[in-house]
């Protein structure tokens, strides 16, 4: 193209699908908008039903896309964003490109590109890339500089404890980690060293007072963070220097290998939905993934480059992998007319 391809970073609610858009936009060095989508009642009927659809889209953000040509390229997350990028591909009459990261509910024969980490059911498709942990821009943005210098104070080194809370089939063990943070206040406190915690917003409250409890009784250097507060998440990772997370979170585990340090998985348990749904589907399913996600599947990936509950530096390329992805993405900016 003689000028530069028209590049639509769809954007939503979710945080983590947000930063994965983001980090794979501004891996292809090329400008982009960004375009933050909000939705009505409608989604919940979800990218099936929906098909080309702009329906579940709320006003305003029917406007925003109505109001400019389709783009050229679209780059998306989350099942929600599946009816619209459709809808944008049927209005350029098929001449725009989608690439679609995570889940869409759809086969991948929709899109241009699917990028899925290992635990969800997306079937085997030529335009479908697994890759063993997700794209990020968390660990690779840096430190905000005024977080940067009050965490620098903190004696090294520094133990850092992501902690998430209960999905649809897992529950964070809490014994487990109140143990492991008990452990690590310990080892602060005979060698030297500070212990730096966070929270997700799926953090029970209660488990966030245990914890706030346990620093406060606790005779070492320490930091809690809490979401959308200082210090960041970005932050605390740079300060790090070995980080345990709870295998819960596909995203924070991912920004925790991103980092290239020593990392170690939290276990989770069941939940008794997850009890109920992992026996049936075993028993009737065998060796296929659960719906719409199975997280034993991305924990064996995960095992192959070197990242389980046992503390060590993963045995894995960030760089190798960023370029495996855009080596898929190349043939699609060429294509662009």
């Amino acid at each position: 193209m003689s000028t530069p391809p028209r590049i639509w970073a769809l954007i939503g609610a979710h945080a983590g699908d947000n930063d994965q858009v983001i980090a794979l936009a501004e891996a292809l060095g090329l400008p982009f908008e960004t375009k933050q989508l909000t939705f009505n009642g409608w989604r919940r009927l979800g990218p099936r039903l929906l098909g080309a659809s702009l329906m579940s889209l709320s006003r305003a953000s029917r406007q925003m896309i109505l109001s400019e040509p389709p783009p050229d390229l679209t780059i998306s997350a989350g099942h929600r964003s599946v009816a619209v990028v459709r809808a944008l591909r049927e209005r350029s009459k098929g001449r725009a490109r989608s690439i679609h990261v995570g889940f869409p509910r759809i086969s991948p024969a929709h899109f241009d590109l699917v990028i899925a980490t290992a635990q969800y059911p997306v079937p085997d498709h030529p335009n479908l890339l697994r890759i063993p942990y997700a794209l990020t821009r968390v660990a690779t943005s840096g430190p905000d500089p005024a977080d940067q210098a009050d965490l620098q104070t903190l004696p090294a080194p520094r133990s850092l404890l992501i902690v998430g809370g209960p999905n649809l089939f897992w529950n964070v063990d809490e014994t487990s980690l109140l143990g492991r943070l008990a452990w690590t206040i310990d080892e602060a406190r005979a060698h030297g060293g500070s212990v730096l915690v966070t929270t997700s917003p799926r953090t029970p409250s209660l488990l966030r007072q245990e914890i706030g409890r346990a620093l406060n009784e606790a005779t070492v250097p320490f930091v809690l963070a809490e979401p959308k507060k200082r210090p960041s998440l970005a932050s605390l990772l740079a300060a790090a220097d070995a980080i345990y997370v709870t295998a819960d979170s596909i995203s924070m585990v991912s920004d925790a290998i991103w980092t290239g340090k020593p990392v170690a998985l939290l276990p989770v348990n069941k939940s008794a939905r997850g009890r109920l749904a992992i026996a049936l589907n075993d028993a009737v399913r065998p060796g296929r993934r659960l719906y719409p996600q199975d997280l034993r599947y991305f924990w064996r990936a995960l095992q192959e480059v070197g990242v389980s509950e046992q503390l060590a530096k993963p045995r894995t390329s960030t760089k190798a992998m960023m370029d495996m992805v855009l080596k898929r993405v190349r043939p699609i900016l060429e294509g662009l007319e």
